[in-house]
């Protein structure tokens, strides 16, 4: 198992084992790269054994408090701060903790396994229970060497395929191995499996009476314990208000403050491109890289680069993957560390937290309409459709869309993709799922919350993990810092979204570092590519054309063949767009990958 992920932790490897339990870890050595962070790290005793992936921020004030009641310390290291809180205050060391993590404690005076993911799932935790036993790790790869058997969720790849759900519950692809979800600590002891939620986004926030103010209060904040590192920190740069307002406050700390020693003389970023029109954003990260002084690197890719990389990072994403934006990172991290990077900041969460998305507007109208505001209303809705064109009836169609139950808004979603009608034989016969959405605050606040725990960073959390540590980087994502969270869901509609414009509040706290052109931005990318345009190419087409023809897929049942052909046909012609069929060939490749593969293992 340590053997399949030795691409998370090339620099050192250890393992413990006893009658009851074996510990394996790969370590990318950040915090105290000495032998002294060596990994399954044993407390005094022996008795309680530690490995960890991740990073605690806050571990100098914690080693301070710990050291002043009576624990002493050999290294530097994170590590060793987490295993002297877990002596300390036992499993509600994770309250204390402020980070992102997963990790496992084996307490052999209790004969307990004790294991925890941070706030919002950033590092990841996979397990499978059969019976007594108990196998878990950080990716699900690992699972093929440790006897586990590999067979698809036909539920979860029938959701994924019509409607794009992804990472949404604690089902994963495989049947029978879960996702410990962000928040929540796992116990497994005699007495048997219990998974218990730790933390949860505070029912009544408390609005700061400056919220533009306590916004760049808490940012500084976390960017600052986001620099902690004794090893070079580099930023993925894409252009948007969340990654520039990353790497325009590290270039603020850099001239301002003793915080950012380990970015260097100069803020390295890394920034997608496509010369494609609509899909080049360097005239905005160029901007940024003049503002903050930074060393820019810009990467870019095309079709052939990418149908000959397709297999390397299907298995590097273990599940598939509902879109190619992701994809991008991928070529950044390569390029990040190719340059001998460990390090890389990100702006993820910056959407989900601040009402990045233009489905806010949907809910934020909502919660106008039914509190009476109905000329804040109107003016809202005339400057979003200045803005964006959204107009009178899209208007009132993201209102219904925000009311609407979950199964009312999956089934449109499902017959606007076209993702049912690619269903193979095996999956015509499973039901699709619903969850229930987040009862309680406005219905922007439980939007945001959605995105933020269920329908979008799970997902974005786990493409930026693996799309790192295929590369042995650590990617590190400063917007999720959780006092951070705790602010911004404190805030308001109002707060969030003024004159059509989303992210009001960040775009004011951080308006003297940000560049003009940046910080008045409405337009939103991200790492997108091309998608439809490859798949007129003859590189894309012609792969994808090999792979619904080939007796793996037509044999396989998941996808239909025949329709996936005819999909294709329509989008080489213009008349469809790609994602449905981006699902259903990523779908085949991956049960190529996995389920084939683990077959012969």
């Amino acid at each position: 198992m340590s053997d399949a992920l030795a691409h998370r932790g090339p620099d050192d490897r250890g393992a413990y084992v006893d009658a009851y339990a074996s510990l394996g870890f790969l370590r990318l050595s950040i915090i105290d790269p000495s032998p002294l962070g060596h990994q399954p790290m044993a407390a005094a005793d022996g008795d309680v054994q530690l490995v960890f992936n991740g990073e605690i921020y806050n571990y100098r004030e914690l080693r301070l408090d710990l050291a002043a009641r009576g624990h002493s310390f050999r290294s530097g290291s994170d590590t060793e701060v987490l295993l002297a809180a877990y002596l300390e205050w036992g499993q509600a060391c994770v309250t204390k903790l402020r980070g992102m993590w997963a990790f496992a404690i084996w307490d052999r005076r209790a004969q307990r396994l004790f294991c925890s993911v941070d706030r919002f799932g950033i590092k990841p935790f996979y397990y499978s229970r059969a019976g007594s036993r108990l196998v878990f790790a950080s990716e699900p790869k690992a699972f093929r060497a440790s006897g586990t058997p590999i067979a698809p969720d036909l539920e979860v790849v029938r959701d994924y395929l019509a409607f794009a759900a992804v990472d949404q519950t604690s089902r994963t692809f495989f049947e029978g191995i879960e996702r410990l979800p962000g928040a929540h600590s796992l116990v497994f002891d005699h007495h048997g499996l219990s998974v218990s939620r730790y933390w949860d986004v505070p029912r009544d926030g408390h609005r700061p009476a400056e919220p533009v103010a306590a916004v760049r209060e808490a940012f500084l904040e976390s960017i600052s314990l986001h620099l902690r590192s004794d090893v070079p920190v580099g930023t993925c740069l894409s252009g948007g208000i969340d990654s520039s307002a990353v790497a325009c406050t590290v270039g603020h700390l850099l001239r301002t403050s003793e915080d950012a020693t380990a970015v260097g003389p100069r803020q390295r970023t890394f920034t997608a491109y496509f010369s494609r029109a609509g899909f080049d954003e360097r005239p905005f990260a160029r901007a940024v890289v003049e503002a903050a002084g930074c060393e820019p690197h810009w990467v870019t890719f095309d079709d052939e680069t990418f149908v000959d990389d397709l297999p390397a990072i299907i298995f590097a994403q273990d599940e598939p993957f509902a879109s190619t934006s992701m994809v991008a990172q991928w070529y950044v991290m390569k390029a990040a560390g190719e340059a001998g990077l460990k390090v890389m900041l990100d702006g993820q969460g910056g959407d989900e937290i601040f009402a990045g998305y233009l489905t806010s507007y949907g809910p934020y109208f909502a919660d106008l309409l039914l509190h009476g505001r109905l000329g804040r209303l109107l003016r809202e809705a005339s400057a979003i459709d200045r803005l964006h064109g959204l107009g009178a009836r899209r208007s009132v169609r993201a209102v219904v869309r925000s009311l609407a139950p979950e199964r009312f808004t999956r089934g449109v979603q499902a017959y606007e993709s076209a993702g049912d009608r690619l269903l193979g034989e095996r999956l015509r016969g499973t039901a699709p799922r619903y969850e229930s959405r987040s009862g309680e605050g406005s219905h922007l606040r439980r939007q945001l919350i959605d995105l933020l725990t269920r329908t979008q960073l799970p997902e974005l959390l786990r493409y930026e993990d693996r799309n790192s540590m295929a590369h042995s980087i650590e990617a590190r994502v400063p917007m999720l810092d959780h006092p951070l969270v705790e602010l911004a869901l404190s805030l308001s509609g109002d707060d969030l979204i003024e004159n059509g414009v989303t992210k009001n509040v960040l775009r004011r706290a951080l308006s003297d570092l940000l560049p003009t052109s940046v910080a008045s931005r409405v337009d939103k990318l991200g790492f997108v590519t091309p998608l439809d345009h490859w798949f007129s190419s003859p590189g894309l087409s012609q792969f994808a054309r090999e792979v619904f023809n080939s007796p793996a897929t037509r044999n396989g049942g998941l996808v239909n063949a025949d329709e996936c052909l005819r999909l294709l046909d329509e989008v080489t012609r213009g008349t469809s767009r790609a994602f449905a069929l981006w699902r259903a060939l990523n779908l085949a490749l991956w049960a190529d990958v996995f389920l084939r593969e683990t077959q012969r293992v």
